[in-house]
């Protein structure tokens, strides 16, 4: 028999700003979110096989060793900030990238520990991956990460409720709604930056080799455009872009040189605010703050 009860949704409220404005009076807002998943992209599907599948790590790993570098190059030179989001995994291989996103300025946020996806996963494994990993970068970076964006957009109620009791500041994963907010779980609140799939590159240039997937290979010049349009579509909406892009994807010599003039494009345009994700959030929580002691 059909089964017509009611869902059981998830016990999560959003709470938006009565007069979100955007720092400095601006009109829109731009975060750009670079997911490092390296190494732990394929390891996660299989530890120990995965590893020894030569193609398909040396294809994750060119988004740090090869095309990393030109990314930070090309953020330089348009006086753009970002934010990293990197598997713990990935920096423990490699170190250095810590170093090099931190001295330009750049944020470095949490994504899990081999970019699990925690969805249906038990609340004392998926805390002991969120304290795992954050144990890592605390190391690494001398900082705890404040945000957190899904691995494979896994993410529940649960993983707010721990988010909070770590005391993490914000997530970047739902989709909902197109300017910064908050949720609420029992354990607290954290600022929602929202994302799309029309800005993950992975549904224009994804693809797997282990395990093998089929790939999206499309012009670099359809993503400019897509990106171009949701960008301008935001703006007019006072919206924010926060991008999803991978860097051994969009880090690809003819894809990162169309990046360029898609940031030249929209360097142009103005009155836009830019920062990292914690700037953002940060900024969210100061003028909630503001409101509330105006009441």
């Amino acid at each position: 028999m059909i089964d017509l009860t009611y869902p059981n949704y998830p016990d999560v409220s959003i709470r938006h700003l009565p007069q979100f404005v955007w720092p400095e009076g601006k009109q829109s807002g731009v975060t750009i979110g670079w997911h490092v998943d390296g190494e732990a992209g394929p390891v996660f599907w299989e530890r120990e096989k995965a590893p020894q599948h030569l193609g398909s790590i040396s294809e994750a790993a060119y988004g740090i060793t090869t095309a990393l570098p030109r990314i930070l190059e090309l953020h330089r030179q348009f006086e753009i900030p970002a934010t990293f989001f990197v598997p713990s995994h990935v920096i423990e291989r490699h170190p250095h990238m810590v170093e090099a996103i931190i001295k330009d300025g750049h944020e470095i946020g949490h994504h899990g520990y081999m970019h699990e996806n925690i969805f249906g996963m038990s609340y004392d494994n998926e805390k002991a991956i969120f304290e795992h990993a954050t144990n890592i970068l605390v190391h690494f970076t001398g900082k705890k990460p404040q945000g957190w964006s899904a691995p494979g957009w896994g993410v529940t109620a649960q993983t707010f409720q721990i988010m909070c009791e770590l005391g993490m500041s914000y997530d970047g994963s739902l989709m909902e709604h197109d300017r910064p907010h908050f949720v609420s779980v029992k354990a607290g609140e954290l600022v929602e930056l929202p994302i799309s799939m029309v800005l993950d590159d992975w549904a224009m240039f994804g693809g797997g080799i282990y395990p093998y997937s089929p790939s999206q290979i499309m012009p670099a010049k359809h993503a400019k455009q897509i990106w171009w349009e949701e960008f301008k579509g935001l703006h007019h909406y006072g919206g924010l872009f926060h991008s999803t892009f991978h860097p051994n994807l969009t880090g690809r010599p003819g894809r990162l040189q169309m990046l360029g003039k898609l940031f030249e494009k929209m360097r142009n345009v103005d009155n836009v605010w830019w920062g990292t994700c914690e700037q953002a959030a940060n900024w969210d929580k100061t003028i909630d703050k503001k409101h509330n002691s105006d009441q």
